[in-house]
């Protein structure tokens, strides 16, 4: 990307001359040249990411290739040049000093000296978008420790290339050079609003403390050299034209680059205005009144003209940046306020007053200019109550709409005194029932965006909208997830519940909602003209039926049809009602319960009892009171005459889309409140459970149709008490098969609610009848582990199989099948949990038939695991140990030892008893030590000892008994610590005479004293039947489902084999009694002084047998 400074054409008109009479082939080799700068710089970027700073990624130790802080410093100084001045400082250059050079000042004090490469870099767009973005990645790894001159520079060069500007104005023959300072001004606040955005997301304080002191420093230079000569030169063109109009008529080309020019540095004062605003207000800084000012200014001059409408070329050519400054401002004050809304207050008034009064002018009219109503026919085109909006998700709605919910939601306001005066004032009785009556109608106009008009310059993504009558179900899914930065009816959504909570505005709010709601005449009349109850109506009589009055001008499109005038005024009421239903739960004399009894149950059935034929409009209030019902569910009344849940599944039946996926949302909804009606449920699931699929055959969505097997399932698991019948549970099972089938790409995500399905029938109809639904299950969960696809299955799939295993009364090989997908999943420690407790259970169950089908895959799972996670995680791979040792002692042990895992045991033992800092914390290594007094128990000859360490250090059979006795206290933790003290001492009571293990026979005779007080202590809290005895378990962690099905079943398992446990069914007493008593032939002479040696333990260890025995 370097240039050579000593062979390049000077800049000079004659230069530019040249260049228009230029080959065609020399302009193909620039275009190439441009080409392969901007790779180079797409590629520098892609580098410094991967190559600037270690991030501690990686292996540790490993060798990070970064670039050396000479190439680091190459790279700042050559992209900092190639902004200011159009060249890049090579590496020779550099190394002489090259690089110190300001290109600023060099090039301002010899213009003439500027080559044609540095004009062609400079004015290269793509390329200086791109190098900004390049030096805004640097930034966030250099800035605030290194590289701090960069937005000192990048601000000087704006100041001395506006000045530059100036000198140069008033000469015609500089025109080309003022372009190119120009140019330099463009790149330096395109580099500086790249570097704000990218700093301005750093959280750490250094990085706050850092954006205060640059905004301090520097906002005042970037508003004199940046922002205000844009602004001065749209204000010199106002004063020669006779208004806004004719400015942007006779502006031109210069006007367009004014305004983007003004654009840009409004967004680098933004940033700045943004991070720092607190402490600008704090310091007392001049800027935040003159910007504040400046803003104001600006945004009452032409938000009136960018929002009405002209057609004029010039006008329409210049809307696109206009619109893209003035939006830049407003969403500046929204963002002000939101994020310093105590230090904003003190300018409020002037805000709150502009944004209000643009709101009304773009979406309402006063009283006296609203459209006089003419007698005409009813008709069902929604187009005739559509807003005459460019469209709903207009960019200046959104933010005033924001703006105006935004501080009516802060609280902080109350508490102080200017504020509260200032938003008391602003908010008065009648403006806060003026913006309501506004706002409701707002909800409903995106309800058919039919005709919206976009604007073909905006840049935002078009609006997503659907005709409800040309596709439902898309429209469900469109206005589900609306969101107020994008869509009017949500943000005026949002601004409606922030008046309705304000304590500014919530007084009136409430009490002006309630009057609607008690309105039910005028409700009926909505119902019977949607019903086709009722037909040809006056339209006058329906207009004095509105509740909300005549319909603003501008939120009709001048065809008049009074019927869906009403219909769309109270699905408004209807939503914010809906919207505000916890905060109408403490309004007195308001009660959902009522009013669903009184209007909305009445009003719905009415409606559900129509036929489908009878129909002049589409089910809006339907629809919307359904919604309804979710919204209140804890409060929906399931016993009322009107009963619910038989409205939602007659409404799941409709045949309008939209209608039947709100009812099954409402009726998820509800289902919680049925848990004390099984019989309401019963009675719900076999109409319900056909029409749901139905419709989840005729839904595109995904969405959708998840839903409704969501629904399904959740319906199936909520039946407690009496049963359902087998041709309903057949009606259920039988298009599961089609539906796994047909799941591919995007409807993938099905199989999740099938398996969800299954398991919820197979919880359903018990251990009796579970092994039925094998043939269908069994490869679905197959298919789940198998195929690569379906890997988002794997923990539902595993949870299902953990299902029907607990559900199992004895061995299946249809289930042992399935075993040998344990391998792989052992890998992923992410189900290590669940796949131990499969493990478990299938040991158990299966038995030897198991054990001998699948021993070989069992030691590759515990291979893949032991050793390799966290403690957490070895608690749950020991209840597949102690299943295994407790069911096969000496089996278990030949199985372990032959792939390894009793050595990591030893090695893990013989770590922590030298203390080794790597080792495994106590609670690991108790668990250790009692598999391997459970595998010695059984075959002593299976002990490896000695074990050599790296160290040198030599774990013989001396410290093995030594860590036994050291970790004897700690064993006892936990509710099975008893049993593990017990298992301990048989295992050292073994290695009393007659051992075959010499050394431990003489190391336990010279800690006797010690060994006898421990099995003293054991003796005395176990009971001689071990009743007190309990077997290891791992309670559910924070981070695992508790699964309860088939629970008693599993506990008759454990039961089971805790009665064949061999630690608990020996007698303690009697296998210490044995030994003492075979020790005098054993010791022989040396008895009398092993006696002398131990005595009073002895004694104390007789006198405890004796007892017992007594």
């Amino acid at each position: 990307t370097s240039t050579s400074t000593s062979t390049s054409t000077p800049f000079t008109t004659a230069t530019v001359m040249d260049q228009e009479n230029e080959s065609s082939s020399a302009t193909h080799k620039e275009s190439e040249a441009a080409t392969m700068r901007l790779a180079a710089v797409l590629s520098l970027k892609a580098a410094i990411t991967r190559r600037w700073k270690d991030k501690g990624r990686g292996k540790v130790g490993a060798t990070k290739n970064l670039l050396s802080e000479g190439a680091k410093t190459l790279l700042r100084t050559s992209m900092l040049n190639l902004v200011l001045a159009g060249r890049v400082v090579a590496a020779k250059e550099a190394a002489e000093g090259g690089s110190n050079q300001h290109q600023t000042d060099f090039m301002i004090a010899n213009p003439n000296s500027i080559t044609r490469e540095q004009v062609e870099l400079i004015q290269d767009r793509a390329l200086q978008t791109n190098v900004a973005s390049l030096l805004s990645k640097i930034a966030r790894m250099d800035l605030p420790l290194k590289w701090q001159e960069l937005i000192p520079s990048l601000v000087e060069a704006v100041r001395c290339a506006q000045g530059a500007v100036y000198q140069t104005k008033h000469q015609p023959q500089s025109k080309q050079m003022q372009q190119l300072f120009q140019a330099v001004i463009y790149n330096a606040m395109n580099s500086l609003e790249a570097i704000l955005s990218e700093i301005s997301t750093q959280r750490l304080l250094v990085n706050k403390k850092y954006r205060n002191s640059i905004a301090l420093q520097y906002l005042g230079s970037i508003v004199e050299s940046g922002l205000m000569p844009p602004f001065q030169e749209l204000e010199s063109l106002g004063n020669t034209a006779s208004n806004n109009n004719e400015i942007m008529r006779g502006g031109g080309e210069c006007t367009a680059f004014t305004l983007r020019n003004a654009t840009l540095t409004s967004r680098v004062v933004s940033h700045m205005m943004i991070s720092s605003f607190s402490k600008l207000v704090e310091e007392n800084s001049p800027l935040v009144d003159q910007i504040l000012t400046l803003t104001h200014s600006f945004l009452s001059r032409w938000l009136p003209c960018i929002l009405g409408d002209n057609d004029d070329a010039v006008y329409v050519a210049l809307r696109k940046p206009l619109k893209q400054l003035l939006r830049v401002h407003c969403d500046l004050i929204v963002d002000l306020q939101s994020s310093h809304p105590e230090s904003f207050a003190r300018y409020l008034t002037p805000f709150l007053t502009l944004f209000h009064s643009s709101l009304m002018c773009i979406v309402g009219v006063p009283e006296q200019e609203r459209c006089q109503r003419r007698n005409v026919a009813n008709n069902n085109d929604l187009g005739a109550n559509n807003s005459n909006l460019r469209g709903s998700t207009d960019r200046f709605v959104i933010a005033f709409l924001s703006f105006l919910a935004n501080v009516a939601g802060t609280s902080k306001y109350a508490d102080l005194v200017n504020a509260k005066s200032e938003m008391a004032s602003f908010f008065t009785p009648s403006l806060v029932q003026s913006l309501s009556r506004t706002l409701l109608q707002l909800f409903s106009i995106h309800i058919s965006p039919i005709q919206i008009v976009h604007d073909d310059d905006d840049d935002d993504s078009k609006e997503d909208a659907v005709l409800w009558q040309d596709d439902p179900e898309a429209f469900y899914h469109w206005e589900m997830n609306r969101s107020s930065e994008e869509d009017v009816g949500c943000a005026a959504q949002n601004l409606f519940l922030a008046l309705a909570e304000s304590s500014f505005s919530g007084d009136v709010v409430l009490p002006w909602l309630m009057g609607f709601v008690t309105n039910v005449v005028s409700q009926r009349l909505a119902v019977e003209l949607e019903g086709g109850i009722s037909f040809g109506v006056d339209p006058q009589i329906i207009y004095s039926a509105l509740p909300l009055g005549a319909p603003c001008a501008k939120l009709s499109s001048g065809v008049e049809n009074a019927s869906m005038d009403l219909l769309l005024q109270w699905d408004a009421i209807y939503t914010a009602a809906g919207l505000m239903g916890s905060i109408l739960e403490n309004y007195p004399g308001y009660s959902f319960q009522t009013w669903f009894r009184v209007s909305v149950g009445d009003c719905l059935s009415m409606l559900l009892r129509q036929s489908k034929q009878q129909r002049t409009q589409l089910p809006i209030l339907q629809r919307r009171m359904i919604w309804l019902l979710s919204c209140n569910a804890h409060q929906v009344p399931i016993s009322s005459p009107f009963n619910p849940f038989g409205m939602l599944s007659s409404s799941i039946s409709d045949q309008d889309v939209c209608v039947r996926l709100t009812a099954v949302q409402a009726m998820d909804a509800l289902l919680p409140q049925c848990e004390d009606a099984p019989s309401l449920l019963h009675s719900i699931v076999e109409p319900t459970a056909p029409a749901l699929y139905q419709l989840v055959n005729e839904c595109a969505e995904v969405e959708s149709r998840s839903s409704c097997l969501d629904l399904l399932s959740n319906l199936i698991c909520m039946q407690t008490g009496g049963s359902l019948t087998n041709e309903i549970l057949n009606t259920i099972v039988a298009p599961l098969s089609s539906i796994w089938d047909n799941a591919i790409d995007q409807n993938l995500r099905l199989k999740r609610s099938v398996l969800t399905i299954l398991s919820c029938i197979a919880s359903f109809v018990g251990p009796e009848s579970c092994s039925v639904l094998y043939p269908l299950v069994l490869p679905m969960i197959d298919e789940s582990f198998a195929r690569e696809e379906n890997v988002f299955l794997i923990e539902e799939a595993l949870k299902i199989w953990w299902v029907f295993l607990r559900l199992s009364r004895k061995y299946d090989s249809l289930l042992g099948k399935l075993f040998i997908h344990t391998v792989e999943l052992s890998k992923d420690f992410d189900h290590l949990m669940i796949l131990m407790r499969v493990t478990e259970h299938y040991i158990i169950l299966g038995g030897a038939t198991f054990l001998n089908d699948h021993a070989t895959t069992i030691q590759s799972v515990l291979s893949n695991v032991v050793g390799e996670v966290r403690p957490r995680g070895t608690a749950y791979i020991f209840l597949v140990i102690e299943a295994l040792l407790r069911s096969f002692p000496v089996e278990g042990g030949v199985l372990l030892n032959s792939c390894g895992v009793l050595t990591t045991f030893m090695e893990a033992c013989a770590s922590s008893y030298f203390d080794d800092e790597k080792c495994e914390p106590d609670r690991v290594i108790v668990l250790y030590l009692a598999a391997l007094a459970r595998v010695t128990l059984s075959r002593p000859d299976t002990l490896q000892l000695p074990l050599k360490l790296p160290s040198g250090a030599v774990f013989g059979e001396e410290e093995f008994i030594s860590l036994y006795m050291g970790k004897f206290q700690v064993a006892g933790n936990g509710a099975h610590g008893l049993l593990y003290q017990k298992l301990w001492a048989l295992l050292l009571l073994s290695f009393y005479p007659p051992c075959q293990l010499a050394s431990c026979r003489n190391t336990v005779l010279r800690k006797s004293k010690t060994i006898f007080n421990i099995f003293i202590g054991v003796l005395k809290n176990v009971h001689p039947n071990g009743t007190n005895l309990l077997s290891y378990e791992v309670g559910c962690g924070d981070d695992e489902e508790s699964i309860y099905i088939g629970e008693d079943l599993y506990e008759a398992l454990l039961q089971g084999q805790r009665s064949n446990d061999i630690i608990i069914s020996t007698s303690l007493h009697e296998a210490v009694s044995t030994k003492l008593n075979i020790l005098p032939n054993e010791l022989g002479q040396n008895y009398q002084e092993f006696c002398l040696a131990e005595n009073d333990a002895l004694q104390q260890l007789k006198e405890v047998i004796l007892n017992i025995e007594g």
